[in-house]
């Protein structure tokens, strides 16, 4: 009665006669799933790395773009009578206004203010350095609106005007 209870198999003395075979064949089917995966994640690597340097070259040339010049802008030019030369962008923004002044011929050394003249008399400090031989690019801002700009001055330390554009 126990012996009913028993698979075929369980009878069996020793391995079945075509063993190897089975083995071959299932070590051949592992190393074969194992290459399609192996091959699988080297095109998906491929794949992301394609995608990875279009980013990298769209953001590049993105970046390399000239920024579109904002038509509200003012630009404001001077020249003094000792030469110095100035040109300056005025752009509205949410808090006031932006300046990007740019100046030349102002004496190497000279220690400059870039001040905003209002309408109404009134005086805002933009920005400062210390002048060098060659032209000088200076981005600032003041706390005033765009249209209530009467013109833009570089002062020296005395708050002399030294250019201004307007």
């Amino acid at each position: 009665m126990l012996m009913e209870e028993l698979p075929p198999e369980a009878e069996l003395d020793g391995p079945p006669p075509n063993a190897d075979h089975l083995l071959r064949r299932t070590l051949g089917t592992v190393r074969e799933e194992r290459h399609q995966a192996v091959r699988r994640r080297g095109r998906v690597t491929a794949v992301t790395s394609v995608f990875v340097a279009a980013g990298v070259l769209a953001g590049g040339f993105w970046m390399g773009q000239e920024p579109e010049q904002d038509d509200d802008a003012a630009l404001l030019r001077g020249t003094s009578a000792a030469g110095a030369h100035m040109a300056v962008r005025v752009t509205d923004t949410e808090g006031g206004l932006r300046l990007v002044a740019t100046v030349d011929g102002v004496r190497d050394g000279e220690a400059c203010w870039l001040v905003v003249h209002t309408r109404d008399g009134r005086t805002f400090t933009a920005g400062s350095w210390r002048a060098h031989a060659g032209e000088v690019t200076l981005a600032g801002s003041a706390m005033v609106r765009a249209g209530d700009v009467a013109g833009v001055s570089v002062v020296d330390h005395h708050r002399q005007p030294l250019v201004t554009a307007g």
